[in-house]
């Protein structure tokens, strides 16, 4: 598998944890706008400061998974609580 697809895998795989966590924990989404962005320049802050994942392919692997992973799914799923909230603030949400 090349880099490149899988990049593509890991942000797929985050995005479709991200929706179920969405989708399994509802109570989890903030009710103001500003904790939202608050949870979501944290996530981002969180991708910034991911650690060097090491020489060795092991060390990389535990990388991608511990760190990455839960952060990526974390940005994606403030992403959602948005794109939420900015729903119900102009009056579109179901």
């Amino acid at each position: 598998m090349s880099n490149q697809m899988f990049v593509f895998a890991l942000a797929a795989g985050a995005a479709l944890l991200a929706v179920w966590i969405h989708a399994r924990f509802p109570g989890l989404t903030p009710e103001r706008m500003g904790k939202t962005l608050l949870h979501t320049g944290v996530a981002f802050a969180l991708l910034k400061l991911t650690p060097g994942l090491g020489d060795s392919q092991a060390a990389m692997f535990a990388g991608v998974f511990l760190f990455v992973l839960p952060a990526l799914t974390y940005a994606m799923l403030c992403s959602i609580w948005v794109l939420k909230l900015a729903q119900t603030a102009l009056g579109v949400s179901r």
